[in-house]
C-alpha cells in the first residue's frame, strides 16, 4: 500500500528526480541524498542534525512511495507530464489520444501510448530495409568503422609510434596529443559495442527518411529495447569525464604556449572552468552533465512530435495509437 501522508508527485520532489525516470535513478537520487544528510556528512558540512534527520526523514518515506511504482514492473520507465501531474508507466499508463501532433503547445508525452512497451511488436517481413537498417547490420558497420579508426590511430600500436614519439623533450601539446589518440578511438569502439547507441542514432534518422519517402513506416528497434530514442540515450549515458579529460589538457597546452597575454588568460579561464567541471562529472555533476541531461529531455519531446507527425504522414497513426 502506498503511503498515505505522501503523494508521488511531493516524493519526486523531495528526492529531485527528472521527469522522466528509472529504477536505476530513483535508487541514486535516494543515495545521493542518504550520503548528504547522513549523521557524519551532516556534522562536516556544519550541518543541524535536526534538520539532516528531519531531510532523511523524508528522503526515506519518498523512496518508499515510489519504489512500490516499480515493484511488479521494475523496468518500466516512469513519465510525469510537463504539467507536472504523474503519467504513470510507459506502456501501462499513458493519456492518450488527446493531443494533436501537429500542435506546438502540446504535451508530447500525452500521445506516448504509441511506444507500448506491452503492446505486440507489429511482425515485418524481412526486407531490404529491415536487413540494412536493422539493429544488427548497423552496428556491426559502426564497430568496426571505429575499430578500424582505433587501429589507425592509437598510438601504442607499433605502427603509429613514429607518429607520437617525440625525439627530445616532451611538451604538454605532445601530451595532449598521445592522450586524446589513446582515449578517444578505444572509446568510440568500446562504447558501441556496449550500447549500440551510436549506430541506433543512425539508424532512427535513416528509417525516418525512408518512411518519409515511401510512407511506410517499419519500426526496427531491438525488440529487448526498452522506450527511448537513441539520441536521448547517446545524450545521457556518456562517461563525459573520459570525454573532457583531453580537451583540458589540449587548452592547457595551448594556454603555455600562447603569447598574446589576452588570449592566455582566457584560454586559461577555459581550461580551468573545463577542469574542474570535469572533476565534478566524476560524480555525475558539474555543467556538462546538466546541460546533457536538459538537452536529452528536450530531444526525447521533439522525438515523440516527430515520430508523431511521421506517422500521420504514413496514415499509420490510428495503428500505433491503439
Amino acid at each position: 500500500m502506498r503511503r498515505p501522508d505522501m503523494t508521488p508527485e511531493a516524493a519526486e520532489e523531495i528526492l529531485g528526480l527528472p521527469q522522466r525516470y528509472t529504477k536505476e535513478e530513483l535508487r541514486r537520487a535516494y543515495t545521493d541524498m542518504a550520503r548528504r544528510y547522513h549523521p557524519d556528512a551532516a556534522r562536516q558540512q556544519h550541518m543541524d542534525p535536526a534538520a539532516a534527520q528531519a531531510r532523511m526523514v523524508e528522503a526515506n518515506k519518498a523512496y518508499k512511495v515510489l519504489k512500490e511504482e516499480f515493484a511488479l514492473m521494475p523496468d518500466r520507465i516512469v513519465q510525469r507530464s510537463a504539467s507536472g501531474i504523474s503519467g504513470g508507466f510507459a506502456g501501462v499508463d499513458w493519456r492518450a489520444g488527446t493531443s494533436d501532433p501537429f500542435d506546438e503547445s502540446a504535451d508530447p508525452w500525452d500521445f506516448a501510448n504509441d511506444w507500448s512497451t506491452e503492446a505486440p511488436p507489429e511482425k515485418v517481413p524481412l526486407s531490404v530495409r529491415s536487413v540494412l537498417l536493422g539493429p544488427v547490420v548497423l552496428r556491426v558497420l559502426f564497430i568496426a568503422l571505429f575499430a578500424w579508426l582505433w587501429w589507425c590511430n592509437f598510438p601504442l600500436l607499433p605502427h603509429n609510434m613514429g607518429r607520437f614519439m617525440v625525439a627530445g623533450e616532451w611538451n604538454l601539446m605532445d601530451v595532449a596529443r598521445l592522450v586524446a589518440a589513446c582515449v578517444y578511438p578505444t572509446y568510440l569502439v568500446i562504447y558501441e559495442a556496449a550500447s549500440g547507441y551510436i549506430s541506433g542514432f543512425v539508424r532512427e534518422m535513416l528509417n525516418g527518411i525512408v518512411s518519409w519517402i515511401t510512407r511506410r513506416y517499419v519500426d526496427l528497434r531491438p525488440k529487448s529495447s526498452s522506450y527511448g530514442c537513441a539520441l536521448y540515450k547517446l545524450l545521457r549515458e556518456q562517461v563525459y569525464v573520459l570525454l573532457l579529460a583531453p580537451i583540458v589538457l589540449y587548452l592547457a597546452a595551448i594556454c603555455v604556449n600562447e603569447t598574446s597575454m589576452p588570449l592566455k588568460i582566457a584560454v586559461g579561464v577555459l581550461a580551468v572552468a573545463l577542469g574542474i567541471d570535469t572533476l565534478a562529472a566524476c560524480t555525475r555533476g558539474g555543467f556538462v552533465n546538466v546541460w546533457s541531461s536538459a538537452l536529452a529531455e528536450r530531444v526525447e519531446d521533439l522525438y515523440l512530435l516527430a515520430r508523431a507527425r511521421l506517422l500521420k504522414h504514413c496514415d499509420q497513426w490510428g495503428a500505433h495509437a491503439r
